[in-house]
């Protein structure tokens, strides 16, 4: 709950209490770390007094005394007991000291000498009294060492220190030991007046410099904030979609590099988003461009396609025709049979002979006819397919152009894309428009594939179209010339025929003339009629090419309004930025 609760705070709180909370701790670990020293510093300091004070009894004791003392045979009742215990008893009064004495090593045991006790205690130690001391003690006295302890806890006399020192005869000699114990109330006496007057000089300098501290402390945390604030002032309005607000440089720190950087990425936005509006409404201008044309090329389809019905109707007048021109050829050739069976009724043949040749004369004329306007519609035709053909290699080149436009539109994107990841959050929006651009880029782009492999396919139909015509266009002007040619044969039989008394002789050769042109005719007719079947074929095919063409220039103009549509959404999407 603690936890949740300190996240739930602001940063301003936060700041403070992660300067705060260190600076308390500093203090409570000062004050304590100064009571520790001090108290060490006391009880080390009433050490080095007891040694010094150990040092200066032992220099006032008289040694001679000391060691007459030890000779006597009653040594409690020598004069020298009495003066050695007034000394040590002084000494006790006069420092405050817990307790002085003097004590030896006999026999491997430590034995009381002098007590420095006051005369009326009972409970002093007597002479040769046992003492008790450690084994460390006892080899630091052994080796004429001076001891001076840690405070310890007595069960009788409660807690208190003690210093231990050889006393030496003149010659150096150790001839006894001095000892005084010193009661931790004095230490504790020491360490509350010293404590005392470290805190009348310590608090005062640690109440300062926290002052200074939480100062230093607020108004570095007034400035990281107002340049924090600034950096949310201005993301805040990038988010809204205002990318006019720019963060101001208050500090020199990370803080101002981040403002810097966010500043140069609200003008990279800002570029972006003014190229996708440049891009957009260049899409949208080449989308209309796309469905005009598209309903060029319908339009030009639609006439195509007219003109092809046109061309397939006249091919089956002109299949009929030419299969009467066959059956005139049959009653030519049974006319010419007759002519060389009845020679003796050769008269009357001739004249028969001139009302057939003034039919087919007429016959022929109207087929000449017939087939100068198969040529001229042939000959209109092949232009049309020319201009569908220059018409369609255009809108192949547009598609070209169409297809740079969808690539700039994909590197578009993908640049967006990476700017709005490297934009984070911010960008987030941005990198959906992004991805809507590259899918639309990728559908315009599959679909001028589709549209420049039907427009190819329509203009290599065109192409075979076109080569067929020149070959619809050569049969026709070689059947004209056949025709042209029949219609001289028939003017020698008009010949003949006028002279046909002078020439009678002659008839049997005319006749195999007649029949050996009869030949000629059906087979230039029977090629006519061939060329003629292919020729509706051929229109039949045409025909559903120019619907199939209908048909892609309907999706071309579908696709183009899709894009445009698009592109509108696209501008939308980018005009919802200020910049």
């Amino acid at each position: 709950m603690k936890k949740h609760s300190f996240m739930r705070l602001g940063l301003r709180p936060k700041l403070y209490l992660i300067i705060l909370i260190p600076l308390l701790l500093i203090c409570g670990l000062t004050m304590w770390t100064t009571q520790l020293l001090i108290q060490k510093s006391s009880l080390s300091t009433l050490q080095q007094n007891n040694q010094m004070l150990t040092t200066n009894t032992i220099a006032q004791l008289d040694k001679n005394a000391i060691q007459q003392m030890y000779t006597s045979t009653n040594p409690e009742q020598s004069a020298q007991y009495k003066e050695l215990r007034q000394r040590l008893n002084n000494v006790r009064l006069e420092t405050g000291a817990l307790y002085v004495y003097m004590f030896k090593r006999v026999d491997d045991r430590w034995l009381y000498t002098v007590d420095g006790a006051a005369w009326d205690d009972k409970d002093y130690s007597p002479y040769d009294t046992e003492l008790t001391l450690g084994a460390d003690r006892t080899s630091a006295l052994l080796a004429g060492q001076a001891i001076t302890t840690n405070v310890s806890n007595d069960p009788e006399w409660g807690e208190l220190f003690s210093t231990f020192m050889p006393i030496r005869d003149e010659a150096g000699k150790v001839i006894g030991y001095l000892g005084i114990d010193i009661s931790a109330n004095t230490v504790n006496s020491v360490y509350s007046v010293t404590i005392k007057e470290a805190y009348k000089l310590v608090i005062p300098i640690f109440a300062g410099v926290f002052i200074l501290a939480v100062v230093a402390a607020m108004m570095f945390i007034r400035r990281m904030l107002k340049q924090v604030s600034e950096i949310k002032h201005s993301m805040e309005k990038v988010t809204a979609g205002d990318l006019t607000v720019p963060s101001q440089r208050i500090t020199g720190d990370q803080l101002g590099e981040i403002s810097d950087l966010n500043n140069a990425m609200i003008q990279h936005i800002t570029g972006m988003i003014g190229s996708i509006q440049h891009s957009s409404t260049t899409l949208q201008q080449s989308s209309g461009y796309i469905q005009e044309v598209a309903g060029s090329t319908l339009r030009q389809t639609e006439e195509l396609s007219r003109a092809i019905q046109e061309i397939a109707s006249g091919a089956g007048q002109q299949a009929e025709q030419t299969e009467h021109s066959v059956d005139q050829s049959a009653r030519l050739g049974g006319i010419i049979d007759e002519i060389g069976t009845y020679v003796d009724q050769f008269g009357a043949t001739a004249e028969q002979l001139t009302t057939v040749r003034n039919t087919v004369l007429r016959e022929h004329e109207l087929l000449l006819q017939q087939g100068k306007e198969s040529v001229a519609s042939v000959q209109q035709l092949q232009q049309l397919s020319s201009t569908l053909a220059e018409q369609s290699r255009e809108a192949a080149g547009i598609s070209g152009q169409v297809q740079d436009i969808v690539k700039q539109t994909q590197i578009l994107a993908l640049n967006a894309s990476i700017e709005a990841s490297r934009a984070g959050e911010a960008g987030r929006g941005f990198a959906v428009v992004a991805h809507e651009m590259g899918q639309l880029a990728q559908q315009s782009g599959e679909s001028i594939r589709e549209i420049d492999r039907i427009m190819g396919h329509f203009v290599e139909q065109i192409r075979l179209i076109h080569n067929e015509f020149e070959q619809s266009l050569t049969a026709a002007e070689q059947q004209g010339n056949r025709i042209t040619e029949c219609m001289d044969s028939f003017e020698q039989v008009s010949r003949v025929s006028e002279d046909v008394q002078r020439l009678a002789h002659d008839l049997s050769d005319n006749t195999d003339r007649m029949q050996h042109i009869r030949r000629e005719v059906e087979e230039h007719l029977t090629h006519i009629a061939a060329t003629t079947e292919e020729t509706s074929a051929m229109t039949e095919e045409v025909s559903a090419s120019a619907t199939e063409q209908q048909q892609s220039v309907a999706e071309l103009s579908d696709i183009s309004g899709n894009l445009n549509r698009l592109a509108v959404d696209l501008k939308k999407q980018a005009e919802q930025f200020i910049v």
